[in-house]
């Protein structure tokens, strides 16, 4: 049987709430338990909000000459007539707050909406208190009066009273969103791991010595898609904490590379590449609605994020190659750590493809937010074009191609993988 706690956790499931706030309904369902009520009445909310010490509500009410102890004793439990249900109660103060500019349900919304007309027991109880929706909402939004130059307050005092920021301002910030049931790990992704763990074990120990090509094959192709995962993670996880909440109703933050948008750019293709040409070519993996985040900083750091889980992906394949003893790469562990070596190659690879600044890759689109409109419109034009263009020199160009892989050599060897790891994995990576 459901009891008072579920019944506001239920009704509290979609309304933006700050810890205050879920503190006094946890109190207000603690109170009509302790009365052997199966829901809580406004008048339970009420209670818990003149009984919650230290919080804008409290001070608000004190503010306005009432007391919030003697108020609270005041009350009479509920008579049993069903009052205002605990959920229009929250949508009322979460209105509230949006009208006021907040974004978040504070006590003091909570207080407002008991002033509702549809709550008459608790407008009735706070208005003989002398308070109303008037003075309430005139006392959030009012600045305290600086101290006059001739009070004889100095330092900090003075300082402090030079501060003219209205007791609201702390709800008019926009706070980062609760990761708490967004972020989950999909099975798809764990069997990726697995798959990964698995094949590069096989290869350390020599199972299959006569399969090593193979093995290697889908060690470095599982290991390639995982941090596909974690790169489009990156992009989606910093576009959720900048604002975006689509990215979680569409799955992205599950690690699942089913949920990307365009499998075939974000999966197959790269995948192709990597089998046919050794290129880690970069998915477009995750819509973003940009228009959803705070800034352009935001903006930026989104398309930041993507390099930054390849890039942390590369340093944790560099990590056996930096620290284990010379002695424990040789011959017999040479197809693993040339798997290990060519699967960091091509981290190293899609790293620096995606930090070049071409429409269409993550290099522009941390530039993009502060260009001109009329250059961001012809980028998303012509943006997938010019990734192709790319491919095609990096393909058919000798000199282009030379120079990059060269340069990607150059970044791998600094890693401390060593080019002959890097040729033995490659040679494995080839059918036959």
């Amino acid at each position: 049987m459901p009891d008072a706690l579920t019944d506001i956790e239920k009704a509290a499931a979609d309304i933006p709430l700050t810890r205050a706030s879920r503190d006094v309904l946890d109190r207000a369902a603690a109170i009509a338990t302790a009365r052997g009520a199966l829901q809580a009445d406004p008048v339970d909310v009420l209670k818990a909000t003149l009984e919650s010490r230290g919080t804008l509500s409290e001070q608000a009410v004190r503010a306005l000459n009432a007391d919030p102890a003697a108020m609270s004793e005041q009350l009479t439990p509920p008579d049993g007539t069903p009052g205002l249900p605990v959920r229009q109660l929250l949508v009322n103060a979460n209105r509230e707050a949006q009208v006021l500019g907040h974004y978040q349900v504070d006590p003091i919304h909570l207080l407002l909406a008991m002033l509702y007309s549809d709550s008459p027991t608790t407008a009735t109880a706070l208005q003989r208190a002398g308070l109303t929706l008037y003075d309430l909402r005139r006392h959030l939004q009012t600045a305290p009066k600086p101290a006059a130059s001739g009070d004889g307050r100095t330092g900090a005092g003075a300082r402090a009273g030079r501060i003219n920021r209205p007791p609201d301002s702390a709800l008019r910030r926009k706070p980062l969103p609760s990761l708490r049931g967004a972020v989950r790990v999909s099975p798809i992704f764990l069997a990726l791991l697995a798959v990964t763990a698995g094949s590069g074990a096989m290869l350390w120990f020599q199972v299959l010595p006569a399969a090593a090509g193979v093995l290697t094959i889908i060690f470095v192709t599982a290991g390639w898609v995982t941090s596909l995962c974690i790169h489009e993670f990156a992009h989606a996880l910093v576009a959720y904490l900048g604002g975006d909440r689509t990215v979680a109703a569409y799955g992205y933050l599950s690690l699942n590379p089913l949920r990307y948008t365009n499998l075939l750019l974000s999966i197959v293709m790269p995948v192709a590449f990597l089998l046919l040409g050794g290129i880690g070519l970069p998915g477009g993996a995750v819509y973003i609605n940009r228009s959803a985040l705070r800034s352009r900083e935001w903006d930026s750091a989104v398309s930041v994020a993507g390099p930054v889980g390849t890039l942390l992906c590369g340093l944790l394949i560099a990590i056996p190659f930096v620290f284990l003893n010379r002695a424990t790469i040789n011959n017999a562990t040479a197809d693993f750590f040339g798997a290990l070596g060519f699967l960091g190659f091509i981290e190293a690879i899609a790293l620096v493809l995606n930090l070049l600044p071409i429409p269409g890759l993550d290099g522009f689109g941390i530039v993009r937010p502060w260009l001109p409109h009329s250059v961001q419109d012809s980028a998303n034009r012509y943006g997938q074009t010019l990734i192709i263009g790319v491919f095609i020199v990096l393909w058919f160009v000798a000199p282009v191609s030379h120079a990059f892989f060269s340069f990607v050599l150059q970044i791998t060897n600094a890693a401390g993988i060593d080019s002959v790891f890097i040729a033995i994995g490659q040679s494995n990576m080839r059918f036959r």
